[in-house]
């Protein structure tokens, strides 16, 4: 990648991503994982058994209805062990396939948000540990939780890679970099190899470095993202960090910022 890359918005928008898609509303699938889920005896935390209620009818669309769920699943004063029991679902609406494809890639990039909480804390105030299974050490339980919940399903949204559309693929693309050692680092370098020396190759390649949980892969990578036309060093965090917390930290703002768009039109 060069100087005279062009900028991530001159890029076409990723397929399976572009508006007017015919889909389920979200909250319709989001009620069906809930009732399936009941009908099966599993555990549903209270937080998403709210979902069924008829109050909830008075969202307007899939982005109020996302909004709603990312503050559930994300932020600290909702964080608690039950919380894991929400990624479970979420990971089931997004299996489901049933919802708009930039939705479902949305929720699967909050998936990988929630799985790797302490360790892009880690970028953004580092505490000076020399390893990253020194931070996943120091986990609080609802972290630990929701972390374990999320790998615990990352295969079987992986199983479906072949079947999604661009979009998703990028998703589960940051997924595997938020799940490290998952087996999908050749899915992620074809899709990559798409956009040839283009900063959407660049964000793929750091997903790839952190998937493959190579060290050397990760520096590399974060050097060329420097030059991404939408890097922001604050969501880097500090160089003296681990890098495998600094490319976790800065894949989750770039996926954001690609896929955010889609859902959250810009008025």
């Amino acid at each position: 990648m060069d100087d005279r890359t062009p900028p991530s918005s001159s890029l076409p928008v990723l397929a399976g991503g572009e508006p007017g898609e015919a889909a389920a509303p979200l909250l319709d699938r989001l009620r069906i994982a809930v009732s399936r889920r009941l009908a099966a005896h599993l555990p549903v935390p209270a937080s998403m058994m709210q979902w069924l209620d008829e109050e909830m009818d008075t969202f307007a669309d899939d982005s109020e209805v996302l909004g709603a769920l990312f503050d559930q699943l994300l932020h600290t004063h909702a964080l608690d062990t039950a919380t894991a029991g929400a990624a479970v679902l979420l990971a089931d609406v997004v299996i489901d396939s049933q919802a708009a494809a930039p939705v479902r890639a949305a929720l699967t990039v909050t998936l990988a948000e929630a799985a790797t909480a302490a360790l892009r804390d880690e970028a953004l105030d580092p505490q000076g540990f020399v390893s990253t299974e020194a931070v996943l050490r120091q986990q609080t339980d609802s972290e630990r939780a929701v972390r374990q919940a999320v790998r615990g399903d990352a295969s079987r949204l992986f199983a479906q890679w072949d079947e999604e559309p661009e979009v998703m693929q990028f998703a589960l693309a940051v997924l595997a970099a938020a799940c490290a050692g998952t087996d999908v680092t050749t899915r992620i370098a074809s899709l990559a190899a798409v956009w040839p020396e283009t900063p959407r190759a660049a964000t793929l390649a750091l997903a790839c470095a952190l998937a493959a949980d190579n060290d050397e892969a990760i520096a590399e990578a974060l050097g060329e993202t420097v030059r991404h036309p939408d890097y922001n060093p604050d969501a880097q965090g500090d160089p003296e960090a681990l890098v495998q917390s600094q490319g976790l930290s800065l894949l989750i703002d770039l996926a954001q910022q690609e896929i955010g768009p889609l859902v959250f039109p810009r008025s």
